[in-house]
């Protein structure tokens, strides 16, 4: 019979070589403390590769021009040759009636990517943004009260190609001169399907 008792797992500091005579041993890698197991010809790491990934925006972000703008804290990052859902939360303000408000994202170079952005202009009317491409879609054209906390959705796929690097989200105001404010808490969080 085995023995299947507790065992401490010894801490290294880089993985030694893999072989028959090690099968089966598992130890710590102290550079990412992830546990990893030796099947006799590799190291395998027994951690799974995180599929949810989330950020928050720790401070306003202002904008006053027609020009985009990256929301800077508004942005993920992505991995090469993979898949993502991502949803967007992003509270905003304008400062006056009049004034809209336009969303849009980047992704990686070589990356291929669809979005819908809902930004609201009353409580109960809104602006549809579909885009097939980075920095395009439509502005709001103002909102029912100035300086007023709303709430923007939106929704991406992603599928990246060899290239990685970050989904940012990035904005402009549809007045010049005219504050926009993305608000503090907005947030993305990012699924990987694949």
């Amino acid at each position: 019979m085995k023995d299947l008792s507790y065992r401490v797992v010894p801490v290294v500091a880089a993985l030694p070589a893999a072989s028959t005579a090690i099968a089966g041993v598992v130890v710590r890698l102290s550079s990412d403390n992830h546990p990893y197991w030796c099947d006799g010809t590799a190291w395998i790491d027994l951690v799974p590769e995180p599929r949810l990934t989330t950020v928050r925006l720790a401070a306003d972000v202002t904008n006053n021009t027609t020009t985009l703008a990256n929301v800077t804290g508004l942005a993920i990052a992505l991995v090469a040759n993979s898949t993502y859902a991502i949803d967007a939360r992003v509270m905003f303000q304008t400062a006056a009636t009049n004034t809209g408000l336009r969303l849009t994202q980047t992704v990686p170079g070589g990356a291929t990517h669809v979005a819908q952005w809902n930004t609201p202009t009353s409580l109960t009317a809104r602006t549809l943004a579909n885009q097939r491409a980075a920095d395009t879609g439509a502005a709001s054209t103002g909102v029912d009260a100035a300086n007023a906390n709303t709430l923007a959705t939106g929704s991406f796929l992603v599928i990246t190609g060899a290239t990685a690097g970050n989904l940012q989200i990035r904005f402009a105001s549809e007045v010049g001169g005219s504050n926009t404010v993305v608000k503090a808490g907005s947030n993305l969080v990012a699924i990987k399907v694949a």
